[in-house]
């Protein structure tokens, strides 16, 4: 940082062992905030101190905002180090990393070195080798402390990923989930999609956004529009002095109001302009609180027409009188139309030639239709990560008759790892629906139908949080095929490639999910004949 090597010469190097952590620019709330590190062997600055470096650093940068300094201290405690370290490689790897605890981990120290020698699962060895994971890291211990750091690689001999533990660690998380309150939602009428992605109309009231969420729907008028100018940070490495544009105004809706700031492009500029106080708009964003402050920052925009919802009037009946009402929720329990994704029957020229004698079923599968589906997804948390493919078929009769196939755009891009194993790309899922209009044309195909799938929690974890958001609940019956094979097969591994070949049902395509559920519905057909006496 050039402001670094000025602040040594003012102050002849007395503060050299300052290393910078982060800036942050906050255009909305016009402040700059800079993070200082320092060595545990450094004796901390007084008072005197950080207010002459910030005398200094305001009249050296000369910011048309408030400069905010912090100092911390690097402390090199092994703990500290293992769990950062932890947290970063679940977060870059996390599909990977769900292997990975602090067991794996050791530290030591040789003079003024910090060893960390990190034992892997062979898949993940050869991986972390092939890609350079081992400079990553050492960027982001540098980054985060103070020190000089080695990094090894360690095989766990004879070991790859076991497929059986992972599973039995997500049907644990999906179990311990705790259960939450439906979000309040209230109706907006003819959504005209303006900027960015299509929004499904159903927004919060803006009185409940008070913590920091992000994709929430908000509705409201525009009022105190004003249009602003920025130098973006890419602007300014490479010298341009090209300014960027930002809209700040306030959404106001029939509970309160919001500040809300959106940041164009050179194309969404020349629509945003056209926006003016008075507007019903709906909007999907970021809630950020910071310094008890509330604000948004909006990714799209759509018009709409607002009708207020009204209160239902209370109706005066005697203490004897009193009905039993049952416990309300606001999730949507009927869906009239599909909005983007039509189901298509089913036609595959195998479906008659899979079994020689036509089989016969288990009464339950004549009783019942069912859906047999399969997600793919950026990650293995329902909280962190997003579905980006939906497969699905469904079963009446003993037959598979439709099938429902769509991409979900998801709000962060597809990590590479994921691309590897699913060879699903960012550009796959560019023209795809958002989450939200996706899941609720799932759940109008699910209605009335038991959910079927292979290793089942866990997608059902992904379409259950999915649907909060959409303000739909799955809560319909389920069936594990895993479960059913693991009480009818005897095998050494049950990955569905495994089963799917015990039973002689050819499966294309692995980790794609249309190709997943519809082997999945034909070995829950056969895990579902009737045994023959």
């Amino acid at each position: 940082m050039e402001f670094l090597d000025e602040l040594n010469k003012q102050f002849n190097n007395k503060y050299d062992y300052l290393r910078v952590l982060r800036v942050d620019y906050n255009t909305l709330l016009s402040f700059v905030e800079i993070d200082f590190l320092y060595p545990e062997n450094v004796q901390d600055l007084t008072d005197e101190d950080k207010t002459n470096i910030t005398k200094f650093l305001t009249n050296l940068l000369k910011l048309n905002a408030e400069l905010k300094l912090k100092f911390r201290k690097s402390y090199l405690d092994d703990n500290l180090i293992k769990k950062d370290l932890q947290n970063y490689l679940k977060t870059t790897y996390s599909s990977m990393m769900v292997y990975f605890s602090t067991e794996d981990m050791l530290i030591a120290r040789v003079n003024d070195t910090i060893c960390v020698n990190i034992k892997l699962l062979k898949n993940i060895y050869d991986y972390f080798i092939s890609n350079n994971v081992k400079e990553s890291i050492l960027e982001h211990l540098n980054s985060d402390f103070i020190g000089n750091f080695t990094i090894n690689f360690e095989q766990k001999k004879g070991q790859e990923i076991n497929s059986d533990g992972l599973i039995e660690r997500e049907e644990k998380f999906i179990n311990e989930l705790p259960k939450q309150k439906p979000i309040e939602r209230y109706e907006v009428f003819e959504p005209e999609m303006f900027i960015g992605h299509e929004i499904t109309p159903m927004p919060e009231p803006i009185k409940n956004q008070k913590d920091t969420r992000e994709s929430v729907i908000l509705a409201g008028k525009i009022s105190n529009l004003v249009t602003k100018t920025y130098i973006s940070r890419r602007a300014k490495a490479i010298g341009s002095t090209e300014p960027s544009y930002y809209f700040s105004f306030t959404l106001t809706d029939h509970t309160g109001d919001i500040n809300m700031v959106y940041f164009s492009n050179k194309t969404t500029y020349k629509k945003a302009v056209n926006l003016k106080d008075g507007d019903s708009i709906l909007v999907i964003g970021n809630v950020k609180h910071e310094y008890n402050k509330t604000s948004v920052v909006v990714k799209d925009i759509s018009f709409c027409t607002i009708i207020p919802p009204k209160e239902k009037p209370k109706l005066k009946v005697k203490e004897d009188e009193m009905p039993v009402i049952e416990e309300k929720h606001d999730y949507i329990k009927t869906i009239k139309d599909y909005k983007c994704v039509f189901p298509t029957p089913y036609i595959a020229e195998t479906q008659e030639n899979l079994f020689d004698v036509k089989p016969t079923y288990d009464d339950e599968i004549y009783k019942h239709e069912y859906v047999v589906f399969d997600c793919e997804t950026t990650g293995l948390d329902c909280r962190l990560n997003e579905i980006i493919e939906i497969g699905a078929v469904k079963i009446k009769d003993g037959l598979i008759k439709d099938q429902f196939q769509t991409f979900i755009h998801p709000t962060e891009s597809i990590p590479e790892e994921i691309t590897r194993l699913t060879s699903i790309t960012n550009e796959m899922v560019e023209n795809a629906p958002c989450s939200n209009d996706a899941i609720l044309d799932f759940y109008k195909f699910c209605e009335g139908c038991i959910l079927v799938g292979y290793n089942v929690a866990f997608d059902i974890g992904f379409v259950k949080m999915a649907g909060q958001k959409a303000n739909v609940l799955f809560d319909h019956d389920s069936i594990d095929v895993m479960v059913m094979a693991k009480k009818q097969l005897f095998l050494s591994k049950y990955r569905l490639s495994n089963v799917v070949d015990a039973l002689n049902i050819t499966l294309n395509n692995a980790h794609r999910a249309i190709f997943d559920a519809t082997a999945t519905a034909y070995a829950f057909l056969k895990l579902s004949e009737k045994k023959k006496s």
